[in-house]
């Protein structure tokens, strides 16, 4: 992303940011993706414990040999035929008591809650991610511009010894040494615009945003002051995205263990149909059938047992799962809340820094208005203050991706992001 590009430049806040990655970003697109198959997959479970109807229809002519079917008459040959037959008949299927089928479908309810949390869990992640990629262009590109002010000043001081040299009143090993300087702010400043130019390429590539145009990040005080008041909330511990799709995941295998537990209890059906049976559909009659069917498991060759085992398994590693995910959050919750205080404390440090260098500046001012000072006195202050204003901003990025780290280990950052849509 060129700095010097012709093309309009993208302004762009944090909440801006964060809120339009929350709608188009390919990973929400594929969880969201993932929970309608599993909404699905509940309408399949559903099925088994519905009635099914179909409807049959079948016709042909054939020979038929007695004997293949036990019977033989005296007197009278094995072989029959050849002959019509035609049947047409309506059947319904239900299943009266499936304890399997029954559980299976609760297992499905369950994984659409598992696909959903699973959608929440990334809608977080990627929005924390986001934040971490907007605060780190954003400082990138105030480092460049940092580094503008230290090679003005070089350059500055540079020009000075070379007039000095000139003039007979300076050495030529000054000089070199102001050269020197010179050179290495040039790399450090060639440096920092790569740096921020590959920052705001990651993070328009992130909002899938015009890779050519520049970015101009703004300042949302709204939005900071949302942050700080939403940060400062305890939540007493709630699950966040993380806890909450740990605890979906134990539940899903609870339900698989119940439908592993089901497939050791016997099925009951009913089914019933009604017909024409006959030669052909104006030589025949009307037929009908019901009756009941039950099933007893007896032995599958181990293979229920095995799944029940396994599931068992997936339980006890899915509540160890749960078990760290809120130890996690609670280790996360209490590590930002202290980097919130830390940097609060470096930011005001660095305020009063920024106001000792500001008023620096105006002494150096006026020094070189009154014939007293500078021009490099002046330059010297000005990069004095830009190292001032830098340290704030770092303690300011670093406090407002605290807050950030806190709400996501809370699971509110998208809650917040939602708020005055």
């Amino acid at each position: 992303m060129a700095q010097g590009s012709s093309q309009m430049p993208v302004p762009l806040t944090l909440k801006e940011a964060l809120q339009s990655v929350d709608s188009i970003n390919f990973q929400v697109m594929m969880a969201n993706a993932r929970l309608q198959q599993a909404i699905a997959r509940i309408s399949q479970a559903q099925s088994d414990l519905l009635p099914h109807v179909e409807g049959l229809v079948s016709g042909g002519r054939q020979t038929t040999d007695l004997r293949s079917q036990g019977v033989q008459f005296p007197g009278v040959g094995p072989h029959v035929g050849p002959y019509n037959n035609f049947d047409a008949r309506a059947r319904v299927t239900i299943a009266l008591f499936d304890p399997s089928a029954f559980e299976r479908f609760q297992a499905a309810k369950k994984g659409a809650n598992l696909s959903q949390a699973e959608l929440e869990k990334t809608r977080e992640d990627i929005l924390a991610l986001v934040a971490t990629l907007f605060i780190d262009a954003q400082r990138k590109q105030q480092t460049a511009g940092f580094m503008k002010t230290l090679l003005d000043r070089d350059q500055m001081a540079y020009d000075l010894s070379e007039d000095s040299l000139n003039q007979g009143t300076g050495t030529v090993l000054d000089s070199n040494k102001f050269k020197s300087d010179l050179e290495q702010t040039k790399y450090l400043y060639d440096q920092a615009k790569l740096q921020a130019q590959e920052a705001c390429l990651d993070l328009a590539a992130a909002l899938q945003l015009p890779l050519g145009r520049p970015l101009v990040f703004i300042d949302d005080k709204y939005f900071t002051d949302a942050l700080e008041k939403n940060a400062a909330i305890d939540f007493n511990n709630a699950a966040n995205a993380d806890t909450a799709l740990a605890s979906s995941q134990l539940e899903a295998r609870q339900a698989d263990q119940k439908a592993a537990v089901a497939d050791f209890l016997p099925k009951v059906s009913g089914s019933a149909d009604y017909g024409r049976l006959g030669e052909s559909p104006g030589h025949g009659s009307n037929t009908y059938s019901i009756g009941l069917k039950a099933t007893v498991p007896l032995w599958e060759g181990g293979e229920t047992q095995a799944k029940l085992k396994e599931v068992k398994g997936e339980i006890e590693e899915a509540q160890m799962a749960l078990l760290d995910a809120g130890q996690q959050q609670r280790v996360n919750v209490a590590k930002a809340r202290a980097a919130i205080e830390e940097a609060d404390d470096l930011r005001q440090a660095k305020a009063q820094e920024r106001q000792t260098a500001q008023r620096a500046l105006l002494i150096a001012f006026h020094a070189q208005a009154t014939g007293s000072g500078t021009a490099l006195a002046v330059i010297q202050a000005k990069a004095d203050l830009a190292t001032a204003e830098d340290g704030y901003n770092e303690a300011q990025a670093a406090w407002v991706m605290a807050h950030i780290d806190v709400l996501h280990a809370q699971g509110r950052l998208r809650e917040l992001v939602k708020q005055g849509e």
